[in-house]
């Protein structure tokens, strides 16, 4: 039997590279479509990789119909850098609805079954109560935020009126790496808690505490950090449950571990893991970063008997490694 082609829009970047990874260990062939503006060309790709502006209708209907019969897509391809979308609005919603819309219709077009999205925490805005349920208000504080309620909004209209399958995936806040795949978070600039907490310590330099004055514990945000191999194993298991449940037309699920950690806890485990002692320097606060994010994620543990198995311990060890490990 012939392996499963799936089409990872957005898989050169740092999730979709990752799942890749995953499902090509279970057994798929992952074909890459990439425009490489937020992601790194690489001389050795680990999947066949095409470049291709996925908000060019017509360009990205002639690859699909050029590469084998897909059976599902990924759909990563996405700007989210939260504070830049309050600057960057035209290429926020252009790219993101753009490449959405054009998948959609593609997938529709040649009958291409599943699609698994890859969507945000970001869509809930400041929360209201905590953890954060599927079902909760949407209320976006930022075009990051707005864009991807628009992106699940337009699945949601192809799941209802095309023969389309849509998983919503809604991430809190992926971490690690995959240090023995070469794969780990690499963004530049980056704004993300991990990387910027190992980059400090290699570098010897100060790790920036973006406010310390929020209604938390310690002052600092509470994040629900999710090791990106439980986040990638989460996708597999996705498209598991769609072609087990042929009802379901359109399902959303919060990713995330459901614990919530400060900056300052993240600060403290990073200190005992790589046993150096960290320097800070507390900076303004960032627009449109919440006090606090944790997810309810017992939707997901019950649809698709998923349940995270590493700790921020190992997103921190792996990163570490990661970053070792491509610096030599």
């Amino acid at each position: 039997m012939s392996k499963k082609t799936v089409i990872i829009a957005g898989g050169a970047g740092y999730i979709g590279s990752c799942t890749g990874y995953f499902l090509k260990q279970a057994g798929f062939d992952p074909i890459v479509l990439d425009n490489f503006s937020t992601s790194h060309r690489t001389t050795h790709p680990l999947f066949p990789t095409h470049e291709l502006d996925l908000t060019n209708l017509e360009d990205t209907k002639k690859i699909i119909s050029e590469l084998p019969k897909a059976y599902a897509i990924f759909h990563f391809a996405a700007k989210a850098l939260v504070s830049e979308s309050t600057t960057r609005i035209w290429d926020y919603f252009n790219n993101n609805l753009l490449a959405t819309l054009n998948l959609a219709e593609v997938a529709s077009q040649t009958a291409i079954p599943y699609l698994i999205h890859s969507s945000s925490c970001a869509v809930y805005g400041p929360p209201k109560s905590l953890p954060i349920r599927e079902s909760d208000a949407l209320n976006p504080a930022t075009p990051y935020g707005q864009s991807k309620v628009d992106a699940e909004q337009i699945l949601e209209q192809f799941s209802r009126w095309k023969n389309l399958k849509v998983l919503n995936l809604r991430y809190f806040n992926p971490a690690g790496a995959i240090p023995e795949a070469g794969l780990g978070e690499n963004h530049e600039p980056e704004t993300h808690l991990i990387p910027n907490l190992v980059k400090s310590f290699l570098r010897q330099s100060s790790f920036e505490i973006f406010g310390n004055d929020y209604p938390t514990k310690d002052g600092t945000c509470i994040r629900d950090l999710i090791h990106i191999k439980d986040l990638a194993k989460a996708h597999l298991l996705g498209l598991t449950f769609l072609e087990s449940h042929p009802e379901v037309k359109f399902e959303t699920l919060n990713i995330g571990t459901g614990q919530g950690v400060s900056v300052k806890e993240a600060l403290m485990v990073a200190e005992k893991v790589l046993k150096v002692k960290g320097q800070v320097a507390v900076k303004p606060r960032r627009p449109g970063d919440p006090p606090e994010l944790i997810a309810d994620n017992s939707k997901m543990k019950q649809l698709l008997n998923w349940n995270p198995e590493f700790s921020l311990e190992d997103m921190i060890q792996d990163q570490m490694n990661f970053v070792c490990s491509n610096s030599k």
